[in-house]
C-alpha cells in the first residue's frame, strides 16, 4: 500500500512550532540559480560554504524541496503567484520578452511572443504584502515568463533594499544570486592542475572526463562565491539589528547546471536546496516534508497573518504538513519540445511521457555552449557513453516512468516492469492525470494555448476605464473589472501604490491610476484636481 503522506522522522516540532514573534515578521529570499543538492546540509562538502551552513545551524533543511518546472523563468512563476506554471500559461520557457513589440515571432517556435492570459483569478502575492503594509524589493531579477505586475515591487533594481523603507515599516526582499547559473561554468577559462581535477568526486550517471571533472569544479566554485555573497546579506542583516525578526528562505530556482539536470523532469532539475531561518530558535533542524514552489506564496501569507480573496494553488507548509504530491511539467524549453509531467507520492514518482517518439535529449543551442554538454555528444557519436546516457541518448522512450528516488536518486531503474509496483503505478497515475486534466493549459500545444488565450489574430484584451468617485474629502476608485488589480500614485511618484477596494485616497493635485490583470493590456491614466 502506497503511504501517501510523508513521515517526518527528523524533527519533533518540524514546521508546526509556532516559528516566529510577536511583531510583523521580516522577509528575506535568497534566491540562486541552477543548483541541485551540492551543499554540505546535504551530504557533499566539496565546496566550503560557512555562510550557508550558519543559515543551516539556525534553521530547517528541506530535504524535499521541488520546483514544479526545471528551468528559470517558468519556475519563478509559481514562484511569485503560487500558481502551477501550466495553470499560468508560463511553462514554455522563452515565451515573453519585455521588449519585443506586438507580433514579433519568436526564433525558438515560429509564434510570437506573448505574456500568457490565465484563465484562473491571478495576483503577485507581494501586491498583498504590500497592501498590508511591507515594503517589498527585488535586487533584481524578476524572469516571470510574463510581464510583471507594475504592483508587485517597491523597488524592484540591482539597488533595491529593505534598508531604503520607512523606518520600522516591516519587509520582504529578494536578493537574487546569478553566479552560479549555467552559463557562469562555460565562462570560466581558468585551468585546473590534474590533481584538482582527481579530486572532484563525478557523479555515476557522468561518464568519467576531465572535461566533465572540470565543469563540476568550476560549479563548486562558484559555489563558494555564493556563500560570500550570501555572507554580504547576512551581515547586513545583522549589521541592522534585524536578523532575530527575520524569516529567511535560502534556495535554489531549479536543479543544477548539468545537461540532465537543468531543463530534466529527474530529481536533478526539480529537487532544490532550501532552507528555512524561521523565528523561533526552536525551528531547526531536519525535515523530510514535501514542498513545492506553489507552497511559498501562501506560507508567506500565512506568517503575516494575511488573508486575500483569491486562492492558491499551493499549501502553507507553516505550522503544518499538508502536502501529499509534488507535481511538475516539462514542455518548450527554448527551440526543444517534450511534454513530460509527474507525481511524486512518498519513495515514488511516476513520469509521464506524452512523446514515446523523441529522445529524452533535445538539443539547446544555449546549452552546447558547456563542455559536459559536448563531452557527452562525442561519446554519444562513438557509441562510447555510458549507460545512463545511452538511454538519455535513446530514439525512443517509455510512455511511463517509474521509480524509488530514495533508493535510486538519478532515476536509473525503471520499475515499471516489476509486477510488486503495479498498485504504486495506479495510484500515481490516477492522481497524476487529475492534476493534468484539472491544469487549464497543461494539455495542449503551445500554439492551441495562444488560440485559447488570444485568438489568431494575438490582441491583446483591454481593460475597462475605472470611474473616479469624489466626495469632496478625496477619492474612491471603482473598477468594474474582474480579476484586476488597482493602483495610484501622485504625478512625481515612482512606485505605485496598492488601492484597496472603498480607500479614499488623497492624492496631489496631478495623480495616475493604473489597472493590471496578466494578459491583458496595462492601463494608466492621469487625472487633475
Amino acid at each position: 500500500m502506497l503511504n501517501l503522506k510523508i513521515f517526518i522522522f527528523s524533527l519533533s516540532l518540524f514546521v508546526s512550532a509556532l516559528c516566529f514573534g510577536q511583531q510583523p515578521p521580516n522577509f528575506l529570499w535568497l534566491i540562486c540559480e541552477d543548483q541541485s543538492l551540492f551543499f554540505s546540509m546535504y551530504g557533499d562538502s566539496s565546496a566550503n560554504t560557512s555562510n550557508i551552513n550558519q543559515l543551516a545551524n539556525d534553521g530547517i533543511v528541506y530535504q524535499n524541496c521541488y520546483t514544479p518546472s526545471p528551468v528559470c523563468a517558468p519556475s519563478r512563476s509559481s514562484l511569485i503567484t503560487g500558481m502551477y506554471p501550466t495553470t499560468l500559461g508560463t511553462q514554455h520557457m522563452r515565451a515573453y520578452k519585455k521588449s519585443a513589440v506586438n507580433n514579433t515571432i519568436n526564433a525558438h517556435n515560429s509564434l510570437p511572443y506573448y505574456s500568457a492570459k490565465p484563465i484562473k483569478p491571478i495576483r503577485f502575492f507581494t501586491e498583498d504584502l504590500r497592501a498590508n503594509g511591507y515594503y517589498c524589493t527585488n535586487n533584481s531579477k524578476e524572469d516571470y515568463n510574463m510581464l510583471t505586475s507594475p504592483l508587485a515591487w517597491d523597488e524592484s533594481s540591482q539597488t533595491a533594499h529593505w534598508r531604503n523603507r520607512k523606518e520600522g515599516q516591516p519587509f520582504f526582499s529578494v536578493f537574487n544570486f546569478n553566479v552560479t547559473h549555467e552559463s557562469s561554468v562555460w565562462k570560466n577559462k581558468a585551468p585546473y592542475s590534474k590533481e584538482e581535477l582527481e579530486n572532484v568526486v563525478n557523479p555515476y550517471l557522468f561518464p568519467d572526463d576531465s572535461g566533465i571533472r572540470g565543469d563540476l569544479l568550476t560549479n563548486y566554485k562558484n559555489i563558494e562565491k555564493l556563500d560570500a555573497q550570501i555572507g554580504v546579506i547576512i551581515d547586513q542583516l545583522k549589521t541592522d539589528g534585524l536578523y532575530e525578526n527575520t524569516i529567511i528562505f535560502f534556495f535554489s530556482d531549479h536543479g543544477g547546471p548539468f545537461p540532465r539536470y537543468k531543463r530534466s523532469i529527474y530529481e536533478t532539475g526539480l529537487r532544490v536546496p532550501m532552507v528555512a531561518k524561521w523565528i523561533d530558535h526552536t525551528c531547526r533542524g531536519n525535515t523530510y516534508q514535501m514542498v513545492s514552489f506553489v507552497d511559498f506564496a501562501p506560507t508567506i501569507l500565512d506568517v503575516a497573518n494575511i488573508e486575500r480573496e483569491f486562492p492558491f494553488e499551493g499549501v502553507s507548509f507553516f505550522k503544518k504538513d499538508q502536502r501529499n504530491y509534488i507535481f511538475a511539467a516539462t514542455d518548450r524549453f527554448d527551440e526543444g519540445s517534450d511534454m513530460r509531467r509527474s507525481i511524486r507520492a512518498g519513495n515514488f514518482k511516476l513520469i509521464y511521457n506524452g512523446d514515446t517518439t523523441s529522445s529524452v535529449y533535445k538539443l539547446v543551442g544555449y546549452r552546447q555552449q558547456m563542455k559536459t554538454m559536448r563531452v557527452l555528444d562525442s561519446l554519444k557519436e562513438g557509441q562510447a557513453s555510458n549507460t545512463y546516457f545511452s538511454n538519455w541518448f535513446s530514439k525512443h522512450k517509455d510512455r511511463f516512468e517509474l521509480y524509488d528516488v530514495v533508493e535510486d536518486y538519478y532515476e536509473t531503474n525503471n520499475l515499471m516492469s516489476y509486477p510488486k509496483y503495479e498498485q504504486v503505478y495506479k495510484t500515481l497515475k490516477y492522481h497524476l492525470f487529475r492534476w493534468i486534466e484539472a491544469s487549464d493549459f497543461g494539455n495542449m500545444s503551445e500554439s492551441a494555448m495562444l488560440e485559447s488565450m488570444f485568438t489568431s489574430a494575438m490582441s491583446i484584451p483591454k481593460l475597462d476605464i475605472p470611474k473616479l468617485i469624489t466626495n469632496g474629502e478625496g477619492y474612491l476608485i471603482e473598477s468594474n473589472n474582474q480579476y484586476a488589480s488597482v493602483g495610484w500614485r501622485n504625478k512625481n511618484e515612482k512606485a505605485w501604490n496598492i488601492y484597496k477596494a472603498n480607500d479614499l485616497i488623497q492624492p496631489n493635485s496631478e495623480f495616475e491610476v493604473l489597472l493590471f490583470r496578466p494578459g491583458y493590456e496595462v492601463f494608466v491614466q492621469s487625472f487633475k484636481k
